[in-house]
């Protein structure tokens, strides 16, 4: 039997811009690289139109990261929110959960190749600590299990960069193969039965290709990120962490 579709959601769409929930673990769209992937969310989205009129994306996620992509049709649209990207005149908010406790703020200004180029560019992430948990679980060579759930507002795009910009500062994101702490992945996913990286783009705000006005979207954290969320005792303000979906303007 082949690989059952992975479901998403279409948050808004109109004649000029659609913004679709990625789930974990689908890509974006194929690439050389995983070329054997039976699916991908361009291709999902576009099953039931016209070839002619097929969406493609304008930005990109990291296979394992969910969250907010949004897509328009070749021509004005797409060339009009590339450039929105490109200028950095959109607002990206990203949800984590790391390891260990973070500092209450910070910016993290490590350069960083790029996908194609091996040679470090600036890079920019700005965080706040939302919550801290202390778990009375040891794993590895502590007697407990801390973590935190951070905000990301990254300023630039490059390759993994929410995730190497956590790994630099020694709090790795929860879930994480490439990058992570497996004693944490093993510990979190045993214990939550999440076994995906905690990492979520959850808001955006982008201005629209036509007329006058910004699309603020928000997507609800995965339905895994429940368990954790509720069952474990943070302290702080979780509270604007997304847990519904949202569209204005």
């Amino acid at each position: 039997m082949p690989d059952a579709a992975p479901s998403f959601r279409v948050l808004h769409e109109d004649a000029h811009v659609c913004a679709v929930v990625k789930p974990n673990r689908l890509l974006v769209h194929r690439t050389d690289i995983d070329f054997h992937e039976p699916h991908n969310l361009r291709d999902l989205l576009n099953k039931t139109r016209e070839r002619d009129a097929w969406l493609q994306p304008v930005h990109r996620l990291d296979k394992p990261t969910s969250g907010i992509v949004v897509f328009a049709p070749v021509g004005d649209s797409l060339n009009a929110l590339k450039l929105e990207f490109v200028h950095r005149r959109t607002s990206k908010t990203y949800y984590a959960v790391v390891r260990g406790w973070t500092e209450d703020q910070g910016v993290v200004e490590k350069p960083l190749p790029t996908a194609h180029n091996p040679v470090p560019k600036e890079a920019q992430t700005d965080y706040r600590t939302l919550a801290r948990v202390e778990l009375p679980h040891p794993v590895g060579p502590y007697e407990t299990a801390r973590y935190s759930v951070v905000e990301c507002r990254p300023s630039t795009g490059r390759f993994h960069q929410i995730r190497l910009h956590f790994r630099h500062l020694r709090h790795p994101i929860v879930g994480d193969s490439r990058y992570g702490d497996k004693k944490h992945n093993r510990f979190v996913a045993n214990h939550s039965g999440v076994d995906t990286l905690l990492l979520h783009a959850g808001r955006l705000a982008v201005r629209h290709p036509q007329g006058d006005r910004t699309l603020t979207l928000k997507a609800a954290v995965p339905e895994g990120w429940q368990a954790i969320l509720d069952d474990w005792p943070w302290e702080g303000d979780l509270s604007s962490v997304p847990r519904a979906d949202a569209v204005a303007g």
